[in-house]
């Protein structure tokens, strides 16, 4: 048997192998871990699309919450685990493309440790404000952060998060000075935007809409490609030329790079039928989020995009953190 025909009888082997292995898929629990707390979008997306994965898999799915470390706790675990589809990653902007810029030494690598399966929901943003805020109008925030001593105060979900990079961009544009103050998520920071502490915030739409709605906060600005149905008056930032500085929320699924690509084929098929699915798709849109799925090897180059775009802000901006 010549060399060459060795190593074709080897591919065609580890093909069936696989084969056999995703026909076979799943003969156990399947875990979906989720690097945040009970209760967020990124659970919330989390425990749907698991009821669904689990009738139709007819095997049983958990969600596992692991918050804590910038998502390096959840990281860390799926690393510990056997490439084989039974943990699967419900990750975001942060865990799975902006720290990699934002800190010196992180404990995974998600162009390395990860094998993308495909995006779920995309999420506009709104810069929000006080009720009694005297700004009203994104320009008059503008004025007001170029005008006040020391500048103003922003609000984020974290370090490194999409509110965190819409202020620090935002006061390199303008030329300002501004003061960021971290939060754990969304609500504690937008509980002291309303209150008055911090002067505004850019935070999705599933968590700051309620606020605007109800009258207690003021939106000045959409973070869209254009405006939307449920904010119809709030013009976008790319309107408003900031355009270049809008980050965007999006959510989505990995597994443990090395996975067979027929296991990840179908839990694709499986998440994206989930998305889809008349029910669940109405409990995210009615929250003012876009149903978005993909293809692995889509999401695998948005994800890589992504990582590079913002490891590039982070650096040129001097964010970064130990």
């Amino acid at each position: 048997m010549t060399p060459m025909i060795r190593r074709l009888l080897a591919v065609t082997l580890a093909a069936a192998a696989g084969l056999a292995q995703a026909q076979a898929y799943p003969t156990k629990s399947i875990t979906l871990v989720v690097p945040y707390a009970a209760g967020g979008l990124t659970d919330q997306l989390a425990r749907e699309v698991g009821v669904y994965m689990s009738g139709v898999l007819k095997q049983p799915v958990v969600v596992d919450n692991r918050p804590g470390g910038a998502a390096q706790i959840a990281m860390n675990l799926i690393k510990q685990q056997p490439a084989d589809g039974y943990m699967v990653l419900f990750g975001d902007v942060p865990s799975m493309a902006t720290n990699v810029g934002l800190f010196k030494k992180l404990s995974y690598d998600p162009r390395k440790d990860l094998q993308p399966v495909t995006q779920l929901i995309v999420s506009p943003a709104l810069v929000v404000v006080p009720n009694a805020s005297p700004y009203q109008r994104f320009d008059d925030l503008v004025k007001g952060a170029r005008a006040k001593p020391g500048g103003l105060t922003y609000a984020s979900q974290g370090v490194g998060t999409g509110g965190h990079l819409f202020g620090t961009l935002l006061a390199k544009q303008i030329g300002a000075q501004m003061a960021h103050a971290a939060y754990r998520g969304s609500m504690p920071g937008l509980t002291d935007v309303m209150s008055g502490q911090v002067d505004f915030m850019y935070d999705a739409v599933p968590t700051s809409g309620a606020f605007v709605k109800g009258g207690k906060m003021r939106a000045l600005a959409i973070g869209a490609a254009q405006r939307v149905p449920q904010f119809p008056d709030v013009p976008t930032l790319k309107e408003l030329g900031y355009d270049s500085i809008v980050p965007t929320f999006w959510w989505g699924t990995a597994v443990k790079a090395g996975t067979s690509p027929e296991i990840v084929d179908r839990l694709q098929k499986v998440m994206n039928e989930a998305m889809h699915s008349p029910v669940i798709a109405a409990k995210f849109t009615e929250q003012g989020v876009i149903v978005q799925t993909s293809s692995p090897k889509a999401f695998t180059a948005y994800v890589d995009s992504e990582i590079t775009r913002w490891t590039k802000v982070m650096h040129e901006a001097g964010m970064q953190a130990d």
